[in-house]
């Protein structure tokens, strides 16, 4: 499969839009391992380090799956609910979803996932959440790692609620905020401080339900508040409708 090389100044954006184009067109299907690294630095013509950053956020919006090890790689993802995903954005610019709309739902849902985490708290969970408290420390990473770390914990809750459509709906709405974020959020911009996830998980770990409702109900207002003066303030500069 061949590529075209891509001019400097949107070296991000076409790599993205290309890989894109290729697996929405069949080009790529579900279930295929997408080219190398290698092999797509050499055909794009750039460094290893901008690949990355594409394919990382090319599975934020649900379109592949990075996987560690000797049979790892990045692979194409059968679309369901990543369709959704795929699909949020255009339906964020055009006016027909709103930030609000997305918080309000996941404050709905994520609420009643921290009360049931609590029932299912071991070992393993807990070294899962207490690596994923660490990871958000990181800061020489992408602006696409920086926003898919402070995902993990939620993601982490979402498999211990112990419902498969609660975390399926669960994993749609972390992955279209993670969609969002990219689009409206300077890189330097911090929107949560790591405590607020450091709140959730430990009344998730104490096994205490009402503290941890509590706690994802106040992160989750406080990080809408803030994602909504980005939406506003995006869509000035864009020319887009409020």
């Amino acid at each position: 499969m061949q590529f075209k090389p891509v001019k400097q100044n949107r070296i991000a954006v076409d790599i993205v839009n290309q890989l894109k184009g290729a697996i929405l067109s069949g080009r790529l299907k579900p279930g295929e391992r997408m080219p190398t690294e290698r092999e797509l630095t050499e055909q794009f013509q750039v460094s290893r380090v901008v690949v990355r950053e594409a394919l990382r956020e090319l599975e934020i919006k649900g379109l592949v799956k990075i996987l560690k090890g000797p049979a790892g790689g990045s692979y194409v993802t059968d679309l369901s609910f990543d369709q959704l995903n795929s699909a949020f954005l255009d339906l964020f610019l055009c006016n027909k979803l709103s930030v609000a709309e997305l918080i309000h739902t996941r404050i709905l849902v994520e609420m009643e996932i921290a009360r049931l985490a609590v029932l299912n708290v071991n070992a393993t969970f807990t070294r899962r959440l207490k690596d994923a408290l660490n990871a958000e420390s990181f800061e020489d990473v992408s602006h696409a790692d920086f926003v898919s770390n402070r995902l993990i914990v939620h993601e982490i809750l979402a498999e211990m609620c112990g419902n498969r459509l609660l975390q399926a709906i669960a994993s749609s709405l972390y992955r279209l905020s993670g969609e969002l974020i990219l689009e409206v959020k300077p890189a330097k911009k911090i929107i949560h401080r790591q405590e607020e996830h450091a709140d959730i998980v430990r009344a998730v770990l104490a096994k205490d339900a009402a503290g941890a409702v509590a706690a994802m109900e106040r992160h989750l207002k406080s990080v809408g508040a803030k994602l909504i003066q980005l939406e506003n303030a995006y869509r000035k500069r864009k020319g887009l409708a409020l």
